[in-house]
This record gives structure tokens, C-alpha cells and sequence, in this order.
């Protein structure tokens, strides 16, 4: 009887231990399935967070293309989406301004080709002062040669004077044309620079675009693993929750069991 008691007693603890472990082991499979619920819950918050920025920034991209130009799965990404909406704007603004002013100066060398085409054949453009300058020496030309064939004024002073005068006539000719060449290739060289300032927005704009079509590709990336991350989550807390189940029926049967135990248990109890 002693032994049969003894045996019941060791029974009862080891059943009784049986039991803390089951009731440890369920409120630790509780624990767990409710922080993977808890960042379930996150994931799907950030998911959705990425979704409605993506729109967002999509629908700003569609509505204002005439200021041109992600969002992204973070801040860093929103901080690079509006600085790169700003540079695309501000690229597409100077793009515009240096068109303005190519067209303005292709007008400009127009004007200057048909002024150049409009110059005596003699190379020299026509201008008031100049001819001017030209009647003026043509007069003081025919007065030497009156005053010559009168016999007044001899002497080589006058010769000199004359001559200082023709090279003079003769600068002022050449002055026109070659300020016009001047000008025509200060145009020119302004008109090459500005075509290499537009080639060189147009290549950061299309640096611009790559980056952007980078990031929306990241951003793919990004939510297609957050995606697969959510599934693995489902998947394991479903499995978490079948195994919840089974423990709570585990459970139940070793209460059922501890219960046939404790009744057999005083039963005996009973005979000694």
C-alpha cells in the first residue's frame, strides 16, 4: 500500500510537471504568434505606406509633366525622388532658355549674313560716315589736284597729308567688314557653346531618367520581397497557429488524462 502510494504521489508530480510544461510551452507559442502577428501588422502598414507613395508620386509625375519629373520604400528614397524632380525641372527650364536663345541668335546671324551680303564689291559696307569720309577726301583730293594744277601749293607736306589721309580712308573701309567677321564668329563661337551646354543638359536629363527608372525598378524589387517576406509571415503563422491548435488538443487530452489519474488516484487513496 505504502509502495502503490508512493508511485501515486510520484505520478501526480510528474503529471503535475507535465502540466506547467504544457501550460509554459502554449503561453510561449502565444508569445511568439502574437509578435509574428505584430510584425505581420508592421509589414503590411510599410507595405502599403510604399504603395501609396508610389501612386502618389506616379499621379504628380503624369499631371505635372510640363515641371518634369519616385517614390521610394524609405525616406532616403522620397529625399532622392524630390531632388531628382527638382534637377529635372530645373534641366528642362534651361533646356528651354538656351533653345530661346539659340533661335535668337540664329536670327541675329541671319540679319548679320545679309548684311554681309549686302556689302559693295569692293568689300566695304555701306555707312554714312564713311562715306562721308570718302567725299571728304575726295574733296581735299580734287582741291590738292586743283591747287596743283594751279601751281599754289607745292611740296611734300602735302603729299604726306594726302597720304596719311588714304591710309586712313582705306582703315575705315576695311573696319565694317571686319568688325562684321568678328561679330559673325563671336555668334558662331557663342552659338557652339550653347549647343554644348544643351548637350550637356540633355545628357543629365537622361542621367536623370535613368536614375529614375533605377529607383522604380529598386522600388519593384523592393516591394515584390516585402511581398514574398508578408507570405513567408502568413505561411508561418498559420503553421504557428496549427501548432497552437494541436498543443490546446494535447492539452485538453493530458487534462482528460490528469483528471482519470486524480480519480484513480483517490480511488486508491480510498483502499489504503
Amino acid at each position: 500500500m505504502k509502495h502503490e502510494c508512493a508511485s501515486c504521489v510520484s505520478l501526480q508530480q510528474e503529471l503535475q510537471q507535465l502540466r506547467d510544461l504544457s501550460d509554459r510551452r502554449a503561453q510561449q507559442d502565444h508569445d511568439q504568434c502574437v509578435v509574428m502577428f505584430q510584425r505581420m501588422q508592421e509589414l503590411v502598414r510599410l507595405n502599403e505606406s510604399l504603395v501609396k507613395g508610389y501612386s502618389r508620386t506616379d499621379g504628380h509625375s503624369e499631371d505635372g509633366s510640363a515641371s518634369n519629373c519616385s517614390i521610394i520604400a524609405d525616406e532616403e528614397f522620397k529625399d532622392s525622388d524630390v531632388e531628382m524632380e527638382g534637377a529635372t525641372e530645373s534641366a528642362q527650364t534651361q533646356i528651354e532658355r538656351m533653345q530661346a536663345i539659340i533661335v535668337q541668335q540664329a536670327k541675329e546671324l541671319e540679319t548679320l549674313r545679309r548684311v554681309q551680303r549686302g556689302a559693295i564689291v569692293d568689300g566695304c559696307v555701306r555707312h554714312p560716315g564713311i562715306n562721308l569720309n570718302n567725299q571728304h577726301v575726295d574733296e581735299e583730293d580734287r582741291i590738292d589736284s586743283d591747287e596743283e594744277d594751279n601751281g599754289k601749293v607745292e611740296g611734300g607736306q602735302e603729299n604726306e597729308m594726302r597720304n596719311a589721309v588714304n591710309r586712313q580712308a582705306n582703315q575705315l573701309r576695311k573696319l565694317p567688314l571686319t568688325s562684321l567677321h568678328a561679330q559673325l564668329k563671336g555668334k558662331d563661337l557663342q552659338l557652339l557653346h550653347l549647343q554644348q551646354i544643351i548637350a550637356k543638359l540633355e545628357s543629365r536629363f537622361e542621367k536623370l531618367i535613368d536614375r529614375k527608372r533605377f529607383m522604380e525598378q529598386n522600388f519593384q524589387r523592393t516591394a515584390r520581397t516585402q511581398q514574398a517576406h508578408l507570405k513567408k509571415c502568413l505561411a508561418y503563422i498559420r503553421q504557428q497557429t496549427a501548432e497552437k491548435r494541436a498543443l490546446e488538443r494535447q492539452l485538453r487530452e493530458l487534462k482528460q488524462y490528469v483528471d482519470v489519474l486524480e480519480k484513480k488516484v483517490v480511488s486508491a487513496s480510498r483502499h489504503c
